[in-house]
């Protein structure tokens, strides 16, 4: 389009109406919440049509048009919102030239201020190009828009030329990382360093950061876990006319934003780990993808039999006594290329302690494989314990096996639900298994007929005692005695029986003999 014909219907176009301003939500990525709007001029045009900015706001520029186009914007999107709910803020962006007057800043405050707009609710946008342009004159601006109470966001930054040091001088309330950077978060790993960098120099310094051109859920998710806590982008609408941001906002809410960022910087977190490495009673440790010990504290040093100092930075199977741990490297490898693994049982026979030891293949946001983290705590106790327990069980079991009794309960109906161990038995068997195999080893005979005695002596509530035969694991036929007497409640009623079956096969055998004698002394008497 003709440069000198645009000009010309730009002079009159502010005057005309056609200039208006198209408002694009900025929200809190973790409550999705509008915190403000970033105030963009639009200009629809009878006769040219939708005029795209790239092309109008240059020509502006050229011809001194700028500060009247920013002024307009101003006073009209204040007015527009001046009575929407909530504590939103309006951001407007102004060109490096318009920095060279500060009249501007007086300006800006009187529109703003004609509709009741409150000043603390205007950011004023400027971006880094802006700061290289006229330093001292920008600083000036700066100054008077903070004296003035407004916010101060520093645009597109990772594009520019500003140093580290002007941005820690300069009073910046946000700084706003480049779409550019925020839209290659997926697929390239370099502008995940550089958005991750971005932020933790915001938090570092305590600036909100407002990620740009978020355009999809993936993108949002990524940022809101780096601890992002701005976004702004056609995820959650293009610039707009008034009406649709008003409904935007009614249907989002609006969201305050903290007067200080959350602080989960890198210098926060190193920190916090540091914290967390030195002081935690368990082994914590991180090797990169090579395999490369990044850290490990001086518990995991204990359990693994390492030299902390010496390995940091060796690969794993450069350490000390590699060999020994041969087994151990061949596990982080199988992380490192996706297997899942369940936590190992390490055991130190030269110090004779034994470790449960976890491993996490670790990834980026974006799914770029980091590395391997390890855990480990120590378990030398309950292996103590668990040989101790298995030992008891063993003794039990050939107590079981001498002893002559077995106890057993039964409710007051009769019916036995409890019946004790038996050297032929598991411990970990069931009453009722271990019921049903005394049963298997009665004479069919014995079953029915104590069955039946049992039955109708449970209405005498007096003690029950029987004998029968039982055949032994070992092939031998037994006799045992079984007993039982009864428990009452308050009421006289019986509550439980309580009964112990003991070997009397001696016994039994004894009685037999003597009962044969007396049966030969009769004949010969």
């Amino acid at each position: 389009m003709d440069e000198q014909l645009l000009l010309e219907h730009l002079r009159n176009a502010v005057a005309a109406g056609e200039i208006w301003p198209a408002l694009q939500p900025q929200v809190d990525l973790q409550t999705r919440q509008i915190t403000g709007f970033e105030v963009l001029a639009r200009w629809s045009s009878p006769t040219l049509g939708s005029v795209s900015p790239m092309c109008f706001i240059p020509v502006a520029e050229q011809a001194g048009l700028l500060d009247g186009l920013i002024l307009h914007l101003v006073r009209h999107a204040c007015a527009q919102v001046s009575t929407w709910p909530g504590d939103f803020h309006l951001a407007f962006n102004l060109a490096p030239t318009q920095f060279l007057d500060l009249g501007i800043v007086d300006d800006i405050s009187a529109a703003a201020s004609a509709s009741g707009f409150a000043l603390q609710r205007l950011c004023i946008e400027i971006t880094e190009s802006s700061l290289f342009h006229s330093n001292t004159t920008a600083q000036r601006a700066i100054t008077l828009f903070k004296q003035a109470g407004m916010r101060l966001a520093l645009d597109d930054f990772g594009t520019g030329h500003s140093s580290l040091t002007r941005l820690q001088a300069l009073p910046f309330d946000e700084i706003k990382i480049d779409a550019s950077f925020v839209r290659a978060l997926e697929t390239d790993p370099n502008s995940l360093k550089i958005v991750t960098a971005v932020l933790g120099l915001g938090q570092s310094l305590g600036v909100h950061v407002v990620a740009e051109g978020v355009e999809n859920e993936r993108q949002a998710a990524i940022l809101a876990r780096m601890g992002c806590e701005l976004g702004q982008g056609y995820l959650w609408g293009a610039p707009q006319a008034a009406p649709q941001a008003q409904q935007a906002l009614v249907r989002q809410g609006s969201f305050t934003r903290r007067e200080r960022p959350l602080d989960t910087s890198p210098f926060q977190r190193f920190h916090q780990l540091e914290s967390l490495y030195q002081g935690a009673p368990v082994g914590l440790g991180f090797l990169d993808a090579q395999l490369r010990v990044v850290s490990a504290n001086a518990r995991i040093g204990e359990m693994l039999g390492l030299d902390v100092a010496q390995a940091m930075g060796r690969k794993a199977d450069q350490l000390q006594g590699g060999r020994r741990h041969a087994d151990f490297i061949a596990l982080l490898r199988r992380v490192l290329q996706g297997e899942t693994l369940a936590p190992i049982e390490y055991r130190r026979r030269d110090a004779g302690t034994t470790s449960l030891i976890a491993l996490q293949q670790v990834r980026s946001v974006s799914g770029q494989i980091l590395g391997v983290s390890v855990f480990a705590i120590d378990i030398s106790e309950r292996v103590a314990a668990e040989r101790t327990l298995q030992d008891t069980i063993e003794h039990y079991r050939q107590v079981i096996a001498l002893a002559p009794n077995v106890a057993w309960a039964a409710g007051p109906d009769g019916s036995i639900d409890y019946m004790g161990q038996t050297w032929e038995w598991s411990p970990m068997s069931t009453s009722a298994e271990r019921h049903a195999r005394w049963r298997e080893r009665m004479d069919p005979a014995d079953q029915l007929r104590v069955r039946a005695e049992w039955l109708a002596h449970l209405p005498s509530k007096q003690p029950f005692e029987t004998v029968f035969g039982i055949l032994w694991p070992d092939g031998t036929q037994k006799w045992v005695r079984s007993r039982a007497c009864p428990q009452f409640d308050a009421q006289g009623e019986v509550t439980r029986w309580y009964g112990l079956i003991t070997d009397i096969t001696v016994e039994h055998e004894l009685r037999q003999r003597v009962q044969a004698l007396e049966a030969q002394l009769r004949q010969r008497g």
